[in-house]
């Protein structure tokens, strides 16, 4: 098993989950893929009921612990919207407080949705990102980093 691997993908499964149904504001979980946000808009369009893309991001420093090394692997979720410039702000807000909600814990709780071996997740800022240059695609690009222990090998 591939600890990196198992925690994308389920990272996209929670992302998923994300539905007016299940108590969010969007229905933009129906709509997750993986890869690079450029490239998956070039072979289909955003909707007006948005995408997100989880794509690799840059990580943190790897640092040893009792069972090997903690990695922190880094994701960037690119949730978007396709808006015009006057009035993208509500529908590219709902989407930010919806991939919010939905990668947060309660304090100290610990998330089910990862396999075992990843730990926490670490949420950075929101960059919200208007419509231009002729793009009628508004985003919001939230940095992630999860926990994962990487266990050594003997030789």
């Amino acid at each position: 098993m591939n600890i990196i691997t198992e925690t994308r993908k389920a990272l996209i499964r929670q992302l998923g989950g994300i539905s007016v149904a299940g108590g969010y504001r969007t229905n933009i979980g129906s709509s997750v893929k993986s890869g690079w946000f450029n490239e998956i808009t070039k072979e289909e369009s955003v909707t007006a009921s948005g995408l997100v893309v989880v794509q690799r991001g840059q990580g943190r420093d790897p640092k040893r612990g009792p069972l090997g090394l903690i990695a922190m692997t880094g994701f960037t979720v690119v949730g978007a919207v396709r808006a015009e410039l006057n009035g993208y702000e509500d529908a590219i807000e709902d989407i930010e407080q919806d991939l919010l909600q939905c990668l947060v814990p309660m304090d100290g709780a610990r998330l089910t949705w990862l396999p075992r071996g990843a730990g926490n997740v670490y949420v950075g800022a929101p960059i919200p990102v208007p419509p231009g240059e002729d793009l009628l695609v508004a985003t919001v690009r939230l940095p992630i980093h999860i926990s994962t222990i990487i266990e050594g090998t003997s030789r």
